[in-house]
C-alpha cells in the first residue's frame, strides 16, 4: 500500500513540476501558436503552492531526497514568482529632483452598476471621491433611456472634478453605449482609438499635458476568457457524469484557446504603439491575463522598459483584482504600467465591491 501511495505521489508531483515549468516559459510562447503553457501560466500560483506542499510531504517520508525536485522547480520559477507577488525586495524607484506628482486610478466597472443613475451610482461616486488625477475606466456603460445613467448625466456629474474626458465605445446602438472612459484633471489631446478583430475590445490612446510635460496614455480592455458560472459548475457538480465533465472541460479549453489567440494579437498591437510613442507612457486597464503570461511580458518588456506600479509601490501582496464568482480563486489582471522616468510612490488595490473587479490606484512622481 505504501508503495502504491508513493507512486501516486511521484506521478502527481511530476505533473505539478511539468506544469510549473511550462508556466515559467509561458511568457515566451505565443499562445496563438501553442496554448498549453498559457493554461499553466494561469494556474501558476496554485502550481507553485502545490509544488511546495509536495516537497514538504516528501520530508515526512523515507524518501526525503525527492523534495530536492521541489526546491529545483521553485528556484526555476523565481522570475515568474517575482512578477506575481509584491514583496519587500522590490524597492521603490527614486528620481533625483522629483517635484511633480500624479495619482492614477484604473477600474473595470462591470457595466457601471448596470448604468445606475447618479448620485446612487456608487462607481461614479467612488471615482469622484478617489482623489485621482487621471481615471481609466473599462466596461463603462451608459444608456439612452432617462431612467438609467445617460452619457450626458455621467459626464456632468464628474465635470467639476474632471473637466477633460475621452470616451469611445465598442458597443454603440440605440439602447446602450459600452466601452472605455478616461477622466482627467489635465488637458487631453491627440485622442484616438485602437480597434481590434474582437469587436468587444478596444484601446484608447491620447496625450495628457501636465504643465510643461506631455505623456501618452493608453486605456485598454483586452480579450476576456468569457467564463460564466455555467462553464465551471459541471466540473464541481457530483451529479454530472464523466462524459459531462469532459465536455465542460473541453468547452473551457476551447474558450481559453480562442481568447488567448485574440489577446496575443491585441497585445502585439499595443506593444507596437508603446514603442512608437514619442512621450513617456502610462498604460492602464484590464488586460485579462495574469503576470505569468505572454500578454504581461509584451507590455512590461516593450522597448520602453516599463515599471509595473503594483510591484514597485506595494507591500507584500498578490494584488488580486478579480475573483471568479466571488470565490476563493483570485487573479491579478488589472494593471498600471509607467515609463522609467517616473518614480512609483505607492500602489494599492482598492477595497470596494461595486464591480466584479477591484480598482487599482497608484501615485507616481517625476
Amino acid at each position: 500500500m505504501r508503495f502504491v501511495l508513493r507512486i501516486i505521489l511521484v506521478v502527481v508531483h511530476c505533473i505539478i513540476i511539468i506544469g510549473l515549468l511550462l508556466a515559467t516559459v509561458s511568457p515566451l510562447v505565443n499562445p496563438g501558436w501553442f496554448a498549453v503553457p498559457a493554461y499553466c501560466g494561469l494556474l501558476f500560483e496554485s502550481l507553485f503552492l502545490a509544488n511546495i506542499l509536495c516537497g514538504l510531504l516528501w520530508l515526512f517520508t523515507h524518501h526525503k531526497c525527492y523534495s530536492i525536485a521541489s526546491v529545483i522547480a521553485a528556484i526555476l520559477a523565481v522570475v515568474p514568482l517575482a512578477r506575481t507577488f509584491s514583496h519587500s525586495f522590490c524597492q521603490k524607484s527614486e528620481i533625483d529632483g522629483e517635484k511633480h506628482r500624479l495619482t492614477l486610478l484604473t477600474y473595470n466597472t462591470h457595466l457601471c452598476q448596470n448604468a445606475r443613475k447618479t448620485p446612487q451610482n456608487e462607481v461614479l461616486g467612488y471615482v469622484k471621491e478617489s482623489g485621482a488625477d487621471i481615471v481609466f475606466l473599462q466596461e463603462y456603460e451608459v444608456r439612452k433611456i432617462k431612467t438609467a445613467l445617460t452619457f450626458e448625466e455621467a459626464k456632468s456629474y464628474l465635470a467639476d472634478t474632471y473637466p477633460y474626458t475621452y470616451f469611445d465605445f465598442s458597443i454603440y446602438n440605440s439602447r446602450r453605449q459600452y466601452g472605455l472612459a478616461l477622466f482627467s484633471r489635465y488637458p487631453l489631446i491627440n485622442k484616438r482609438t485602437i480597434r481590434y478583430e474582437s469587436k468587444a475590445n478596444i484601446s484608447d490612446c491620447c496625450d495628457v499635458v501636465v504643465g510643461a510635460d506631455t505623456f501618452r496614455l493608453f486605456n485598454n480592455h483586452l480579450e476576456s476568457n468569457r467564463f460564466s458560472y455555467s462553464d465551471i459548475e459541471p466540473l464541481t457538480d457530483e451529479r454530472v457524469t464523466g462524459s459531462g465533465v469532459w465536455r465542460s472541460f473541453m468547452r473551457l479549453t476551447r474558450k481559453l484557446r480562442e481568447a488567448y489567440s485574440y489577446r496575443a494579437r491585441e497585445v502585439e498591437t499595443v506593444r507596437e504603439e508603446i514603442a512608437a510613442s514619442p512621450h513617456p507612457v502610462i498604460i492602464a486597464g484590464d488586460m485579462n491575463d495574469v503576470p505569468v503570461s505572454y500578454t504581461y511580458r509584451n507590455i512590461r518588456h516593450s522597448s520602453k522598459g516599463l515599471q509595473d506600479c503594483f510591484l514597485s509601490g506595494s507591500s507584500f501582496s498578490t494584488g488580486h483584482t478579480y475573483r471568479f464568482a466571488n470565490g476563493p480563486f483570485g487573479v491579478r489582471i488589472d494593471y498600471l504600467f509607467v515609463s522609467p522616468v517616473f518614480s512609483v510612490e505607492e500602489c494599492a488595490v482598492g477595497d470596494v465591491s461595486y464591480s466584479d473587479h477591484l480598482p487599482l490606484r497608484a501615485v507616481i512622481c517625476w
